[in-house]
């Protein structure tokens, strides 16, 4: 075939000279011999695809999501190396297109090579949109409008489903949640325009009595509004645009333009015909709590068309961008420079953010967030666990044990994911309290958690510290190192180890997915519909061994993409405890654990030894596969890698920006992945990269699109 050229959907020229030297050889070698005119398998015929044929998009599109997935070829099939199969997905890729998907656990199906493969040039901007509040920052926000208003509840929900959950096109301003958002605006203006409110008293049980109503001042109410809402006294034009002003202050951060008070003005001259002035009034200031820039982050771009055909956010859209991706609130520094025009460059908006990183506090409250949304450690809770009987096991407790593992890595800033991965320090059953005066932070214990012996056996359960393998008790010198040989890292915490389990024992096959998907940048398919998982109940085989039903022929194709990289942690048991065995049922000595009369008294435990041995496979780094020793061996391998480094960022990105990955980003990636070594491993610069990228600032101009 003579070299051909086309383009794809973004209009890039794809070169196909390719096909005849690698496409057509790998489509002979292992897939025409089961997908031809005569065998057909699956009704699938590939003998006859070409590039330009009809309905080839379709078919290569399923043949690259086979081979990047690792589904086919089959298992006893001759397996391609992994470097070809990866070019073969890479050129699929490129000939029909790769749309992002919109859910956050499906943002791995951009081949990785095709967005760090080699050097990319600056793509188009995404497409505007406006994006719904985050159920905190709504909160928020409504909290800095008044203190404790009666009848506000939260309006939004997200999913509950894994990793990243706050992506901008994945939510909709339903029936029901208008309704709420309706309700917590009347509740709102209520608050701010009443003067008094009466607190019920409680019954005076001595006495017999019921005490008269306190009346108490209304801390909520706003000046400017008690004006407007006087029955005696209807308000003057003046006083109108004052209390329209003061409610833009507050729900958007910003004043409202001419053209915006006098179509408030109107509307309350509209009310006004069929109710009296307060009501009137009172609707005014409800219906600017509704607007949609109050509930939605409008991120559309000047009017102005930039070159390129794109267009930079306007300095308020830019404002709230920045506030509501790095925090839950705007921020007030961000708002003021952008009613003064100081935040129309990228360099304006970069002092901004390492302003912003630098001081943290609360308005960088999501940047530990997307740690927690990218390990989940903080699902340990969830886990429902019986409590086992010769140990405390407090989840929350480790929880906020790993947070401060996690802040205290940020606080470094030096070779962060490497650090995530490997580091030799814990903290334990710790909290941090700031002390003013000599302007340091101090270490103390968080609860005393001493269980007491048990009063029949004499036996003292493990305490925090033992959980996590400290023997000489609580220390503040912390965080400590942990015992050698035993755990490093967020992945051999106690609160991910018990996160990523079951009610009764430990999950290496989701351990596994985990490293696969959050790691590696692979994709594993979803359990088939009809597929019963379920381990046998074997309790005189480890788990190791009752794993063996995973082999299966129906059942290895996927599994040999996670149960590798899960079993190392059996090092560790259910609740996060590091052991060197696993308990299983001695059958022989059960049998003869009889009393005088011949009943029988019980299960017999004996220790069998652990095998922590894994394989890292078809990891995208030849040099990064082959066998482990145990799960320390598998991070700290995995943490000097390139790729795994990259996937991170690319996570990183999928937060900060609120959706997945295009080819047009590969730009982006590459220049955060080089601001992040660069640095020297900084989340800092990292962060800063992305959030002053084309990405970021810039929308393609196209027409605007409706609110969700």
């Amino acid at each position: 075939m003579a070299a051909v050229a086309q383009s794809d959907k973004a209009g890039t020229t794809i070169s196909l000279d390719p096909y005849e030297t690698l496409i057509r050889p790998f489509m002979t070698a292992h897939c025409v011999k089961c997908h031809n005119a005569e065998k057909n398998k699956g009704e699938v015929r590939l003998d006859n695809l070409s590039v330009t044929g009809p309905g080839g998009t379709a078919r290569w599109a399923a043949v690259r999501d086979q081979i990047r997935d690792g589904l086919m070829p089959p298992p006893k099939e001759p397996r391609p190396d992994t470097v070809t199969a990866r070019r073969v997905v890479a050129w699929a890729s490129a000939l029909v297109g790769t749309e992002p998907s919109r859910l956050p656990n499906q943002g791995n199906l951009v081949p990785h090579e095709l967005l760090f493969g080699s050097p990319a040039k600056p793509g188009e901007p995404p497409a505007a949109r406006i994006w719904r509040l985050s159920p905190d920052a709504y909160m928020n926000l409504t909290n800095a409008w008044f203190k404790d208003a009666p009848g506000v509840s939260q309006p939004f929900t997200l999913t509950d489903d894994r990793g990243i959950r706050d992506y901008a096109g994945l939510y909709k301003t339903d029936e029901a949640s208008t309704e709420i958002l309706v309700r917590n605006a009347i509740a709102i203006v209520e608050a701010q325009t009443t003067q008094q409110f009466v607190v019920p008293q409680r019954f005076d049980k001595k006495n017999n009595v019921q005490p008269p109503p306190q009346i108490v001042a209304n801390k909520n109410a706003v000046k400017d509004f008690l004006a407007i809402v006087d029955p005696a006294a209807p308000p003057t034009p003046p006083q109108l645009e004052r209390a329209i002003a003061t409610q833009f202050r507050m729900a958007l951060g910003r004043v409202p333009t001419a053209a915006e008070t006098t179509t408030y003005l109107e509307f309350y001259d509209r009310c006004l015909k069929t109710g009296d002035s307060p009501s009137a009034a009172r609707t005014m200031l409800q219906a600017i709590l509704l607007k949609s820039d109050v509930i939605f982050r409008q991120e559309l771009g000047s009017s102005v068309s930039e070159r390129d055909g794109r267009r930079m956010l306007v300095p308020m859209e830019l404002a709230r961008a920045i506030s509501l991706t790095l925090g839950e609130k705007l921020d007030g520094t961000l708002v003021r420079a952008a009613e003064k025009g100081q935040l129309s460059t990228r360099e304006q908006v970069e002092g901004h953010v390492r302003r912003m990183l630098a001081e943290g506090k609360s308005n960088t409250s999501r940047v530990p967030l997307f740690f927690r949304e990218y390990f989940e450690y903080h699902r340990a809770p969830d886990v429902f666990k019986d409590k086992p009987k010769d140990a405390v096991y407090l989840p929350a407790v480790y929880v906020k044990d790993t947070d401060l593992l996690v802040a205290y890595v940020l606080q470094q800033d030096k070779d962060v994911f490497r650090a995530l991965l490997t580091t030799p320090l814990t903290y334990y059953n710790a909290r941090i309290s700031n002390d003013n005066k000599e302007r340091t932070n101090r270490v103390y214990i968080a609860e005393k958690n001493q269980p007491q012996p048990d009063k029949k056996t004499g036996i003292r359960p493990m305490h925090v510290e033992e959980i996590y393998g400290f023997t000489g008790g609580w220390s503040d010198q912390q965080p400590a190192p942990m015992p050698d040989e035993t755990r490093i890292g967020v992945l051999m915490q106690p609160s991910w180890l018990a996160a990523w389990s079951t009610n009764f024992d430990n999950d290496p096959v989701r351990r596994g997915r985990w490293v696969r998907e959050r790691l590696l940048g692979g994709t594993v398919p979803d359990l088939p519909i009809g597929v019963a998982a379920q381990v046998p109940d074997e309790p005189h085989h480890t788990f190791r061994e009752r794993l063996r039903v995973t082999r299966a022929e129906g059942c290895w194709k996927c599994h040999q993409k996670m149960d590798e990289l899960g079993l190392p942690f059996e090092n560790f048991d259910h609740y996060g405890r590091f052991r060197t065995s696993e308990s299983v049922l001695d059958t022989e000595a059960t049998a003869k654990n009889m009393d005088k009369k011949g009943e029988p008294l019980g299960p017999v435990l004996r220790q069998a030894a652990l095998v922590t041995t894994g394989t890292i496979a078809d990891s995208g780094d030849p040099a990064l596969d082959g066998p482990v020793r145990d799960p320390r061996d598998m991070l700290r391998r995995i943490a000097g890698s390139e790729r795994p480094r990259q996937v991170f960022v690319r996570h990183a990105f999928r937060f900060f920006m609120g959706r997945n990955e295009s080819l047009a980003d590969a730009y982006v990636l590459q220049q955060a992945d080089q601001a992040y070594l660069s640095s020297g491993g900084s989340f800092k610069a990292l962060v800063t990269s992305l959030l002053t990228s084309d990405a970021f600032l810039y929308r393609a101009v196209e027409a605007k699109p409706a609110p969700r």
